[in-house]
């Protein structure tokens, strides 16, 4: 089965990403901000990431 990381700050987004990709057999993820999803990818080692790229802590200027 293939896993599915999606990393968005938005609860329904990540929701109905959740929902639709589970329903298409999909073992699936979420995280709600950058930090948590770079922990996912490392823990669960997803396949495929679905990143909103306007997440809040997504820019890092270090």
């Amino acid at each position: 089965m293939k896993k599915i990381l999606v990393i968005d700050d938005e609860p329904a987004i990540r929701d109905l990403m959740e929902l639709v990709l589970r329903r298409d057999n999909y073992q699936v993820k979420t995280a709600e901000n950058g930090a948590a999803g770079l922990k996912e990818v490392y823990t669960f080692q997803p396949d495929l990431v679905l990143l909103d790229l306007m997440l809040p802590d997504y820019c890092n200027n270090d």
